[in-house]
């Protein structure tokens, strides 16, 4: 696994906008230091991997200041790189799984390197940096894909003028239908073979913030505090709450709806939510949907499951 490959295809297939010059320059950074610790290795000059660090903490630093454009919506050339820290540790803004890389980073390197400059690191501590630093950059580039695919879907949904379904259907009834309308009016999956789940989740996200703005939108919030296990979405109007998962797929297919099926009914039970939908979204599609419903008789449940019609043969 090629972690600065994986980190150049995810910045490359990010729409271009203010961000995509600072990410293309995280990408340089972290380059960079492989050729650092290459460097290192190969003349046994140990001063190449202390070198290969001080690259990785211009990538961090400048992984955040392009997620904090993107997230926060604020030029981060007029914030402090340590306000914009504390603004990821306080406010909320990181998936927790972007947290957790962010605080590992921070610790093990970005603080001792910053923080004592007689340090010096080995092969070992500037691979370990390097890895760390990469993953980071990945999830966290996931994250503004996912926040980037959102605006522009809620920006399309809302010139489009989007019929809204009425909030006295119920709230089941009521987010088929426009889950159903997303994959006709959204053209994200229509052509495209690359889109990732992270996009469509962002995507159905923006678009039902455009919608059905009284519908509160959970992306990746717990089902239980301090339970690792983390559903696409909870929609939630008034007392009603269901469950709504994704899967992005070429070509559906019973094995993977039924393995998927047995997911969202482990999320009800967990989250104690009788309703749920399940969207399998191909990618291509024709626009299409067909939708049936499966019962759980052991929690009285029932799952809607909605299915993008692929348009591969």
């Amino acid at each position: 696994m090629n972690l600065l490959s994986i980190l150049r295809e995810r910045i490359e297939a990010l729409p271009v906008g203010d961000h995509t010059y600072g990410l293309k320059s995280v990408l340089q950074h972290v380059d960079v230091a492989t050729r650092h610790l290459e460097r290192g290795q190969s003349t046994l000059d140990d001063t190449a991997f202390t070198d290969a660090i001080y690259r990785t903490n211009q990538a961090f630093e400048g992984s955040l200041k392009e997620a904090y454009r993107v997230l926060a919506g604020e030029d981060p050339n007029r914030v402090r790189p340590y306000d914009i820290e504390e603004y990821f540790q306080k406010s909320g803004a990181l998936r927790s799984r972007v947290l957790a890389q962010f605080t590992n980073y921070r610790q093990e390197w970005r603080n001792p390197s910053t923080h004592d400059y007689r340090l010096d690191f080995d092969g070992d501590e500037a691979l370990l940096a390097i890895v760390t630093v990469s993953a980071f950059a990945i999830v966290l580039t996931d994250q503004i894909a996912e926040r980037v695919a959102f605006q522009q879907a809620q920006i399309e949904a809302t010139s489009a003028h989007v019929p809204v379904a009425a909030p006295t259907i119920p709230l089941l009834e009521r987010s088929t239908d426009l889950i159903t309308q997303f994959t006709a009016n959204f053209q994200l999956g229509l052509t495209r073979t690359d889109i990732r789940e992270v996009e469509v989740l962002g995507a159905l996200g923006g678009f039902l913030a455009a919608t059905a703005p009284d519908v509160t939108a959970q992306i990746e919030a717990r089902l239980i505090p301090e339970h690792p296990d983390r559903p696409d979405l909870i929609l939630a109007f008034e007392s009603e709450r269901i469950v709504v998962e994704i899967k992005r797929v070429r070509k559906p297919s019973q094995q993977l709806e039924q393995q998927a099926i047995r997911q969202v009914t482990h999320y009800m039970v967990l989250g104690g939510i009788a309703q749920a939908i399940l969207f399998i979204f191909s990618s291509p599609n024709t626009g299409k949907v067909s939708t049936r419903t499966e019962h759980i008789p052991g929690i009285n449940g029932q799952i809607v499951i909605i299915t993008a019609e692929s348009s591969t043969a």
